[in-house]
């Protein structure tokens, strides 16, 4: 009579491929999130330079209907944060882009650009910036990075803050001029790479979403 034999895994083999899988997700899931992460912080720098170029045009704009000494740079008279800017540039079809645009990596969206905050605005606003100060100072950044009240002068490095968007992975400045990065090395992370126009920015102001 022949045998019978059962095949299947033994409770050693089964363990071992368990193992394996178990190595593989630890070298792949940070590099999956580092990549998405990327991906978002590099949708966002598109998004913030749209913002810009759209101020920048609602700028020329006004100085072609108004006259010579009429440009409107955000002004912190007219906007306390920059949800309300946002609102202005939406409501004034400047932008015609949904309230999610101005989110990103990890915050929710807004329903409607009037609902636009602190829980779903992943920018702060530089304002009293006028056509004096030269190109290179920030303009908007996310708020993960250290500068909540106002802009850095000098070279010095800085970490930014566990918070979204991004944490610590990095974060996203655009200035004046329509330059737009991520910033993410250390060799990036420093306040003249963020603010490259260090002598002209004593006299501008920030706010938040």
């Amino acid at each position: 009579m022949k045998k019978k034999f059962a095949f299947g895994f033994t409770l050693i083999e089964l363990l071992v491929v368990i193992a394996i899988i178990a190595m593989l997700a630890s070298i792949l899931i940070p590099a999956v999130t580092k990549a998405l992460t990327n991906a978002a912080m590099t949708q966002t720098t598109s998004n913030g330079r749209a913002i810009y170029l759209s101020a920048f045009s609602d700028q020329l704009d006004n100085m072609v209907t108004a006259g010579a000494g009429s440009s409107s740079w955000p002004a912190s008279t007219n906007y306390s944060t920059s949800s309300k800017y946002f609102q202005y540039l939406v409501d004034e079809e400047i932008m015609q882009v949904a309230p999610s645009f101005f989110s990103a990596k990890g915050l929710a969206s807004a329903d409607k650009i009037e609902d636009l905050g602190s829980a779903n605005n992943a920018w702060r606003l530089v304002v009293d910036i006028t056509d004096s100060i030269k190109d290179g100072v920030p303009f908007l950044y996310t708020l993960n990075f250290p500068f909540e009240n106002s802009i850095p002068t000098d070279d010095a490095l800085f970490k930014f803050n566990a918070v979204d968007p991004f944490g610590v992975a990095g974060g996203v400045v655009v200035q004046k001029g329509g330059a737009a990065m991520a910033l993410k090395t250390a060799s990036q992370r420093h306040g003249n790479v963020f603010n490259a126009a260090t002598t002209n920015a004593t006299n501008v102001k920030v706010v938040g979403p």
